[in-house]
């Protein structure tokens, strides 16, 4: 990470939630929703691994998901920002949630390779320093035949929904943003100049396989499913 992406992150963790619902208008709900769905396999016990967790949204989401389908889910979430963990730690105790939200880098995975049977990243591809070296990471810790979920936020495929997308955030930034206005900015950019094909194209390249992409309702993201 950056030292400005590492100070945003470090310092909006109190209102990440919120910049996420208004600048989604409300739809990463249901992102996160259809990304929990795509993360559930055959197996019925299985491990899995949420990249830069953040405030724990998704992989609180996953748990619930699991547990509606009966299924045993042992969920780890790593995020770098000790921050963004207090929060997720916090939410998954006021709730009973049993998920080990632990500090670590995700391009230095701690963890041994082939440990886990789904990795799931959501919304953090545009923040990390490496796609190339996340991919590799990802990989390596992924169990043979497991499988990837990464969601994140991209300029959308229709011309329509870009011009909607660029006056919304705009008019947000003018009137709705100020207490936190580095963090908006840093994600309408990112959002702007991330190449959603070039992402495919690494993850080629890293030798996974089964690769799908989609837009996710209303266009603003995106989701890439695969396996190792």
């Amino acid at each position: 990470m950056s030292q400005r992406v590492t100070k945003i992150f470090s310092e909006v963790h109190g209102h990440y939630d919120a910049v996420n619902t208004i600048c989604s208008l409300g739809t990463i709900v249901k992102w996160r929703k259809d990304g929990a769905k795509e993360a559930m396999i055959g197996k019925k016990d299985y491990k899995l691994l949420d990249i830069a967790t953040g405030t724990g949204e998704f992989a609180i989401e996953l748990y619930k998901e699991a547990r509606k389908r009966g299924k045993k889910m042992d969920i780890t979430g790593m995020d770098f920002s000790h921050n963004m963990l207090s929060v997720a730690k916090r939410k998954a105790n006021e709730r009973s949630i049993p998920i080990k939200f632990e500090q670590g880098d995700a391009l230095n995975l701690k963890y041994k390779g082939n440990s886990f049977d789904v990795v799931t990243s959501s919304f953090a591809l545009r923040n990390v320093d490496s796609l190339d070296k996340f991919c590799s990471e990802a990989k390596r810790v992924l169990k043979p035949g497991g499988k990837f979920v990464f969601m994140d936020m991209a300029k959308p495929d229709k011309v329509w929904q870009r011009a909607f997308l660029k006056f919304f955030w705009g008019v947000s930034g003018i009137i709705g943003f100020a207490e936190y206005r580095e963090a908006f900015e840093w994600l309408t950019y990112s959002v702007d100049k991330f190449d959603k094909d070039n992402f495919v194209k690494i993850l080629k390249k890293n030798g996974f396989k089964n690769i799908r992409r989609r837009q996710l309702v209303s266009g603003a993201a995106f989701m890439v499913t695969g396996h190792k």
